[in-house]
């Protein structure tokens, strides 16, 4: 088929068009030519012609039809009118007669009678007239009535008139001969009276029939000559509208066949000039062999080649009687040609010819850039494919087809769940949905895929939706595959926990040691030797330093740095820091100050912050002039607090400013003699920064100084800490909905020397840890006003609460509540599970609450003897039984001995991983808290259902044994807790 537009008028694709069927718009169009007209136009144009010439004739057939209706209704009314007129003039003219008759015999009876009475013959005149008048009035009568067949009355009008007659006759001669007196008497007596009086009466009756008569026929004709009126009228209407119609079709009809004319004229036009347009050769082929250009692409009109020519001939003599021949022809120049034949009728041919050398080339050129293209996406190795809507994979390189060791073409065309071994490659094929409905891309960092040969690989995936201009959307799927370089990170991991191990462990030991010593817990120090101890000293901090920021450097890396939070004022935060860096500052001679300001709490890990400020301050006293100070800023700006620090320095290059947070940066290379340092320490600084959810910058100034500020978002206020009442028995408030419930849980604690307050509401929880110190709670997360995990952890978000010893009792919750509730950031100490047990609640309460005077059990478990004796040194002093061991054997058989408060853990142990004892410790009855110190930096990897039980995480080398020994005093002083301060609510 041919996506190529067609042309008007019929003519058929013309471009891009395959050959043949060009050659069956071309024999259309040769016909056309030859009846010198455009079929379709001209065809549409007689049906059209034909129907509205049919119209017409009809009208004007229906025109004549009415005409001549109207004039056969004419005349027929003509005939009734005259008809009607006739007989409306012989009733007038029988009327007439009848009044003539009745006047002739009143002078008949007058003269009669005058000269009876006067014998006067001037009264004969009027009797001789109307006898005579009579007699001629008669015979028309006579005659009208026998013309219309009613002669009924005519003998009896006769007689009645011949006796009235003969009485007058009678009467004049009596008065001639009797005289007048018996004249008159017989006059009165003859009857002449009452003869008249029928005559009258007849002639009467009869004009009133003919008065009916004569107002019946011209009602009659009045009707008809209205009638006739109207439809004149009506019909002349209609021809009018006939007439009318008849003439603005001819008009229209006239227009359109103008209008044909004009189209037909302008499609042969056109076909002539598409004939010419075309880019192929149209050709006709007649039976003699002679050969009739009807187009070419060149535009003239010439003679066919000479060799075109010989292969029509030959075609058509290889091939006589086949309708459609097709073959390809390279003329003497080189040019490729596609030729097409088809029969037409009278045995004669079209052919087209299309020279299709461009298209050849491009053909190839493409088969080429294919092949180029399949070279690359097969030698890239990694993983490319092309998916559909319908899940068929359209496009695969080879690296994707060996993950099922088969040919991309045994892939390509079909969907991977029909493949054999499909399967393998489900992890890969997730989220092509909901990529094709909305997504822009879908990322995935670790997806394990194990191929055709049993070898599980690891790949980075990235998908894309492709729209086509079809609006088919398909999914591009780039699949690069890092199991090299996880094997490189698990290389990694393992040569940085054994230099933790390997360098912290043993510089812990000897910062210890020589801390013991400069400090005099050995002895006094003779003078000779304290500066060669202090060398010693600081160099060992220097070590310790420089580990620990390539350290960080890698975890800030890999995105493995966990901040542990809480909320703390910022001001003893900074101060702290101040004091810890004094000793830096004074071997450069440099004072550090802290500015008097406002104060503010923020959410900060203590550690990291601390470690902000130590770089910060110890890069402004490096830069520091001797002699010099460094002013420390607290201060709120807006919704943050910032901590300045600046120094009076000679500031930093311009060229420098854009690298200052660079790792390994320093403005020039004689920093490093004269000042020290790696360069690490502005980068790790930004990075926490970043990751406490604030931000750093400095001002600058050429022989000014520097001033770096760090802003941080401030918290809520938090409630202060206040001391127990000395003689008060511990107080536990229960806060249960269920009152029955709660009271069980106060008559189990109640006998044994414990106070209760009960709580049925976290709102009067709150009242009661406001007004009441309470020493320990215990909590059924099912509260009635309140989420119960949400009420711990706004209560351990408060430090004053967050020592506070929690008890949750009800239902076991689901794994990831009960992690969110045992972890590190809540605290419970324990989670009791309904029903409640009396011994149970007893211990976990005694736990809490145990005797301040009784020795705590601590069991230190480290592999590093030197380690082990410097911590007992240390914590000589605390009140507690400390138990050391050396393995994770060791640990097990000093764990079986007796249950320890407090746990003192090395993870790197040299027959196992030391967190194996967590879960162990965890289980204990009641649990046995931990305090992990480690040279491995285990921020957050042990697991939440143990971190219920760790109650810090130190790092060797980070965190002095003096630190640990400071953690671990805090916990005996404050764990039995502390109660919880009287003032305002918790939150």
């Amino acid at each position: 088929m041919c996506d190529a537009v067609r042309a008007p008028g019929g003519l058929g694709p013309v471009r891009g068009c395959r050959p043949w069927s060009r050659l069956r718009n071309a024999r259309g169009i040769l016909a056309r030519r030859r009846s010198v007209r455009c079929t379709d136009t001209h065809g549409t144009f007689v049906l059209r012609f034909l129907s509205g010439t049919t119209l017409h004739n009809l009208g004007f057939a229906a025109a004549l039809a009415l005409l001549s209706l109207l004039a056969w209704q004419g005349k027929r009314t003509q005939d009734v009118l005259l008809e009607a007129n006739a007989s409306i003039a012989d009733s007038l003219e029988l009327i007439t007669v009848v009044q003539g008759m009745f006047s002739a015999l009143q002078d008949v009876e007058t003269g009669s009678r005058g000269y009876v009475l006067t014998a006067d013959a001037d009264y004969l005149a009027p009797y001789r007239s109307g006898r005579i008048d009579l007699v001629t009035l008669r015979a028309i009568l006579g005659e009208r009535l026998r013309a219309r067949g009613d002669t009924r009355w005519l003998e009896a009008l006769d007689a009645d008139i011949e006796r009235r007659v003969t009485i007058a006759e009678a009467n004049i001669e009596r008065r001639d001969r009797q005289g007048l007196a018996r004249a008159a008497d017989a006059m009165a007596r003859a009857g002449g009276k009452e003869a008249m009086d029928r005559l009258r009466v007849q002639l009467d009756t009869f004009e009133a029939e003919e008065r009916a008569r004569l107002a019946a026929e011209s009602a009659l004709a009045a009707e008809l000559l209205e009638r006739g009126r109207l439809q004149v009228v009506a019909g002349s209407v209609v021809i009018a509208l006939l007439m009318i119609w008849f003439l603005l079709a001819m008009n229209r009809n006239l227009r359109r066949q103008a209008r044909l004319a004009e189209s037909a004229r302008i499609g042969e036009a056109r076909q002539v000039a598409l004939l010419q347009a075309v880019p192929d050769d149209l050709y006709e082929l007649h039976a003699d062999g002679r050969v009739t250009v009807l187009s070419q692409s060149s535009g003239r009109r010439g003679e066919p080649p000479p060799e075109l020519r010989a292969v029509f001939a030959e075609q058509l003599a290889r091939h006589p009687g086949q309708t459609l021949l097709a073959f390809d022809w390279s003329d003497a120049h080189g040019y490729e040609h596609e030729v097409r034949v088809v029969r037409a009728e009278g045995g004669e041919h079209l052919a087209i010819v299309r020279d299709v050398t461009d298209a050849a080339r491009a053909r190839r050129r493409l088969r080429d850039q294919q092949a180029f293209l399949r070279s690359v996406v097969d030698a890239d190795e990694n993983l490319i494919f092309v998916r559909d809507a319908a899940g068929r994979v359209l496009l695969c390189n080879e690296a994707f087809a060996a993950l099922l060791d088969v040919a991309p073409a045994r892939i390509e065309g079909q969907r991977v769940q029909d493949l054999p071994g499909g399967d393998l490659l489900a992890p890969l094929l997730d989220g092509d949905t909901a990529l094709l409905r909305e997504l822009p891309e879908l990322r995935r960092a670790q997806i394990p895929v194990t191929d055709a040969r049993g070898r599980e690989r690891w790949f980075q995936l990235l998908k894309r939706p492709l729209a086509l201009s079809d609006g088919q959307r398909l999914v591009l799927a780039v699949a690069v595959d890092v199991s090299a370089r996880r094997q490189v990170e698990r290389m990694k991991s393992e040569f940085i926990s054994t230099v933790s191990h390997e360098l912290r462990t043993p510089l812990t030991a000897i910062r210890g040691g020589l801390s013991m010593l400069t400090g005099g817990l050995a002895g006094e120090v003779p003078p000779a030797q304290r500066p060669l101890l202090d060398i010693a000293y600081k160099n060992s901090e220097r070590l310790v330093r420089l580990i620990n920021d390539i350290l960080d450097v890698e975890k800030l890396e890999s995105g493995r740095l966990v901040m542990h939070l809480q909320t703390a004022a910022l001001r003893p935060v900074v101060a702290q820091a101040i004091e810890h860096i004094a000793g830096y500052a004074d071997e450069y001679d440099v004072r550090v100050r802290l500015a008097p300001g406002d104060d503010g709490e923020v959410e900060i890990d203590t550690d990291r912050f601390a470690q902000i400020m130590a770089n910060l301050l110890s890069n402004a006293i490096k830069h520091s002039p001797p002699g010099g100070e460094v002013v420390v800023e607290v201060a709120p700006r807006g919704t943050m607090l910032e901590v300045g620090v600046a120094d009076r320095g000679p500031g930093i290059p311009e060229a420098f400013r854009a690298r200052v947070f660079e790792r390994f940066a320093q403005a020039d290379s004689s920093d490093v003699r004269t000042r020290g340092g790696t360069g690490l320490g502005l980068a790790i600084t930004r990075s926490l920064v970043e990751q406490l959810g604030g931000e750093i910058g400095f001002d600058t100034e050429i022989d000014h100084g520097t001033r770096f500020h760090v802003r941080l978002p401030q918290a809520t206020r938090r409630v202060a800490a206040t001391a127990v009442r000395p003689g008060d028995r511990p107080c536990v408030l229960v806060l249960d909905g269920d009152s029955t419930a709660a009271n069980q849980v106060a008559g189990m604690l109640e006998p044994h020397g414990y106070a209760t307050v009960l709580a049925d509401s976290a709102a009067t929880a709150r009242r009661v840890l406001a007004s009441t110190p309470v020493h320990a709670l215990t909590i059924n997360l099912a509260l009635p006003d309140e989420d119960g995990l949400a009420f711990v952890h706004a209560l351990r978000s408060q430090d004053a609460y967050r020592h506070l010893p929690i008890l949750a009792l009800g239902v076991e919750p689901p794994s990831p509540e009960r992690e969110a509730v045992t972890g590190g950031a809540v605290g419970v100490v324990d989670w009791l599970t309904k029903p409640l047990s009396s011994d149970r609640i007893l211990d976990a309460v005694r736990t809490c609450l145990r005797d301040a005077d009784a020795p705590a059990q601590v069991l230190h478990v480290e592999d590093d003897a030197d380690l082990r004796t410097l911590v007992a040194t240390l914590l000589a002093p605390e009140p507690l039984a400390l138990h050391a061991a050396g393995t994770l054997a060791e640990a097990r058989a000093a764990m079986a001995q007796r249950h320890h408060d407090l746990v003192i853990l090395d993870l790197m142990l040299p027959d196992g991983d030391g967190s194996e004892l967590l879960a162990e410790l965890a289980a204990a009855s009641p649990p046995t808290l931990v305090i992990i110190f480690s040279a491995l930096d285990t921020d957050g990897t042990t697991s939440a259902a143990d971190s219920g039980i760790v109650l810090r995480r130190l790092v060797k080398s980070r965190h002095s044994g003096a630190m640990l020994a400071e953690v671990i005093g805090d916990y005996l002083r404050t764990w039995p807790a502390r109660a919880a301060p009287q003032g305002d609510p918790p939150p």
